[in-house]
């Protein structure tokens, strides 16, 4: 690990439990974290993160749990110059009500630190208790929520490629927008969407794409030389309102001094009808993957700018399968995890545009499973 980004705690000279947090915050943190579990009862902490690079999902995870240690110890936690995207994070998370006296700004009101949520609950789904939509012996059904348009062909090779290692018949299908588990034996589902068959109807985590999380981007009209904060009463064009770029894009909103709550929002469908809003001047804003964004063509991308975008690290789209495919969950690791092993593989691979297969940290599952359900639950 890089020695200038390596976490360290200081102790500030003359002050008792006031400590200097240096570098970045990760799964490498923990050794260093633990020394402050030790911290007497009933005593005032005071964290400064000024020199803090980075937070990603594990370290939040181990603050939350340090946090928690605390709390139990009737222990004041404060925390004091956040930059404005770990500030985010600790707003997202539930952490916000420790930022002192608004360094990193306010705790904001309910109406703007927790926007409406996303309302996955409300789909009309059926029950776990559904006969399942296969059994091992029959065809399985293999649903996937695109990262990006570009990669319905991929999507289609690689249910194939499954097909062949897992000698097993498989049906492949792109996502609606109400997740059926009475068909779904197989799913590669957006964050939420994910949480919600988790949580609803026991589906498994099985695997994540590599270093790839849903990172969301802020658009207007290359035109339009104003700054996120200058949109008051903005329409913004989005894909869904069940989705986690809804949520970050509005919170990138209200960290810029937007108020996303006075915002107009129109629901595409999806996000290239988003972006032809945008440009067609039906709309001033629009909130979508990064990774859409990325991949936008020349044309396109010459007809926007970006205004804002967020560095979370926080979701990830999920490989799941269906409860009753528990006994096929090694092998189907196995031959996702080795596809960087194979020729074919790796073509697959680039044709979905990721970098391969790794198992979900079960510390970033919980911190998602929390947000899940403080905004969707």
């Amino acid at each position: 690990m890089n020695m200038a980004v390596k976490f360290s705690i200081e102790p500030v000279t003359g002050q008792d439990f006031h400590y200097n947090l240096v570098g970045s915050i990760d799964a490498h943190a923990s050794e260093t974290l633990n020394t402050l579990y030790d911290i007497p009862a009933e005593s005032h902490v005071l964290l400064d993160f000024s020199q803090v690079e980075r937070v990603n999902s594990m370290g939040l995870s181990l603050l939350l749990k340090l946090f928690e240690i605390w709390e139990s110890k009737r222990i004041k936690i404060e925390v004091q110059h956040l930059d404005r995207m770990i500030s985010m994070l600790f707003k997202i998370t539930g952490l916000g009500r420790f930022i002192k006296d608004g360094k990193a700004g306010p705790a904001t009101p309910a109406s703007t630190a927790n926007p409406e949520p996303p309302r996955h609950i409300e789909a009309k789904i059926a029950a776990t208790t559904s006969t399942p939509a296969s059994t091992a012996s029959d065809k399985l059904n293999f649903v996937a929520s695109l990262q990006t348009g570009q990669q319905l062909t991929g999507w289609y090779l690689l249910n194939t490629y499954l097909q062949r290692r897992l000698k097993q018949a498989i049906h492949f299908e792109q996502a609606n927008d109400v997740l059926n588990p009475n068909f779904t034996d197989l799913l590669f589902a957006k964050p939420f969407e994910a949480c919600q068959m988790i949580n609803n109807h026991g589906y498994i985590p099985v695997m994540r794409p590599i270093t790839d999380t849903d990172e969301v981007v802020i658009l207007t009209r290359a035109d339009d030389d104003r700054a996120l904060a200058d949109y008051p009463n903005a329409i913004v064009a989005t894909a869904s309102k069940d989705s986690f770029v809804y949520l970050l894009g509005r919170f990138l909103c209200d960290e810029n001094d937007l108020d996303s709550e006075q915002l107009q929002f129109d629901f595409s469908g999806n996000e290239i009808k988003a972006l032809q809003m945008l440009i067609r001047k039906k709309a001033d804003l629009v909130f979508m993957l990064k990774k859409a964004y990325d991949g936008l063509s020349s044309f396109s991308r010459n007809s926007v700018r970006l205004l804002d975008e967020s560095r979370t690290e926080f979701a990830h789209h999920l490989f799941c399968v269906a409860p009753h495919l528990t006994g096929h969950i090694s092998e189907l690791s196995n031959v996702l995890g080795d596809m960087v092993q194979d020729e074919q593989g790796k073509q697959i691979l680039v044709d979905i545009q990721m970098q391969g297969w790794q198992k979900p940290e079960e510390e970033a599952m919980a911190m998602l499973q929390m947000v899940y359900r403080r905004y969707a639950g």
